[in-house]
């Protein structure tokens, strides 16, 4: 099954693409480049379940590497790991359904530095350069903070894109 599957997927565009969302979670994640290949190998791959072998197959990993990884990522709540009857070793599948939880999430930690710099700003108000320093990132995130609501209802609104095929 697995060389069957690597070989109707394992195209240079398709390994380049999953190096460069392993790339992007590790620059902006600070994920590991394992982990970050396995969300994106997740992401695209059919059927949408895999085991830690067939993971470790496809991505020329260690299985120790692929078990360590996954865990960060079930922990992180973007994959998930069932089992079947009948079949001893785990599946791993990616939620998809559950990014917009972990983006807001994350956007929410980004927005609470509004309250850090408003603490700095009341800390050093009157201080000049270092005031108006502070200053320009407060309104940023004060900013940012006013615009996330919006987004959420936006969101919640429109709900999930139409699939198309």
């Amino acid at each position: 099954m697995v060389d069957s599957y690597v070989q109707r997927t394992d195209r240079p565009a398709m390994s380049e693409w999953i190096e460069q969302m392993a790339a992007h979670f590790e620059a902006t994640e600070g994920m590991p480049l394992i982990a970050g290949r396995i969300l994106a190998f997740l992401l695209i791959c059919d059927p949408p379940e895999r085991t830690a072998a067939e993971l470790s197959h496809a991505l020329a990993a260690s299985t120790g590497s692929i078990s360590t990884n996954v865990r960060l990522l079930m922990r992180l709540g973007v994959i998930s790991r069932t089992t079947r009857q009948g079949r001893e070793a785990a599946l791993y599948r990616v939620e998809e359904d559950r990014w917009p939880e972990l983006v807001r999430q994350r956007l929410q930690r980004v927005t609470q530095l509004e309250e850090l710099t408003a603490h700095g700003l009341r800390m050093f108000s009157g201080q000049g350069e270092r005031a108006r320093r502070l200053r320009t990132v407060h309104e940023f995130y004060q900013w940012l903070s006013g615009e996330m609501p919006e987004l959420w209802r936006r969101w919640e609104r429109e709900g999930r894109p139409r699939l198309r095929f």
